[in-house]
């Protein structure tokens, strides 16, 4: 396998120089293979989620270095990064759907750059609904759904763009047992596919799917289960 992303010697601070200063990540090296399931699991503000904000290009490093595909994220401008977020999927644990839209565009809105027609990314959608086991979903609005649906939404969404990597954030905090169960099945049949999977969780479900886990703490690599 070729490495997909790297950390070398990443830190994060947060309101440097300040007192409020927090380093949220201190000198992180990592590298995550293409087509591999990693996960990163510690206590809360451990860092796990600015790390795969780092990965995901949403944040930049205070220090250090960030690559994908062998390219310095750091070097990168805003609107490149933009480009290279285009080739990744994120699923939130609050979801982050827009309530005024409805379902199928909200799977398929970041599509909307790319020249896609409203056909296009309503047929898409539809397929991606139909598979997810929601296809009366369609033009329903986020706050019409379940926590559960709205999950599997989500999940829709970050497929829809066929991502070279998925990158999870506790993404069964907020689900029901049933669910969480959902999800993590098509996670499975995604990664199965070939899609690479970072997933920061506490949920054992979860970890027991990484090929490669990473332990946090205070915002330093405390142990890898490899």
């Amino acid at each position: 396998m070729s490495v997909l992303l790297e950390t070398r010697n990443v830190t994060k601070i947060h309101r440097p120089g300040t007192r409020a200063e927090v380093r949220a990540l201190d000198d992180v090296s990592l590298s995550v293979e293409s087509g591999s399931c990693v996960a990163f699991t510690g206590p809360s503000g451990s860092g796990k989620s600015t790390l795969l904000a780092l990965l995901g290009a949403l944040e930049r490093p205070s220090h250090g270095v960030v690559l994908f595909m062998d390219r310095d994220l750091h070097k990168d401008s805003d609107v490149e990064l933009t480009r290279i977020r285009r080739k990744m999927g994120f699923i939130f644990q609050d979801f982050a759907l827009i309530p005024s839209l409805a379902i199928w565009e909200n799977i398929t809105y970041p599509l909307i750059p790319r020249g896609m027609s409203a056909r296009e990314r309503l047929t898409l959608a539809q397929s991606l609904l139909d598979e997810l086991g929601l296809p009366d979903k369609t033009y329903e609005r986020p706050q019409e759904l379940s926590g559960g649906e709205q999950q599997r939404v989500a999940i829709a969404r970050a497929l829809a763009g066929r991502p070279e990597v998925i990158l999870a954030d506790e993404a069964t905090s907020n689900l029901d047992d049933a669910a969480a169960l959902e999800l993590i099945a098509v996670l499975k049949k995604t990664h199965a596919a070939g899609t690479t999977l970072i997933l920061s969780t506490h949920d054992p479900r979860m970890l027991a799917m990484a090929e490669t886990v990473y332990r946090l703490n205070s915002g330093r690599l405390a142990s890898t289960n490899c």
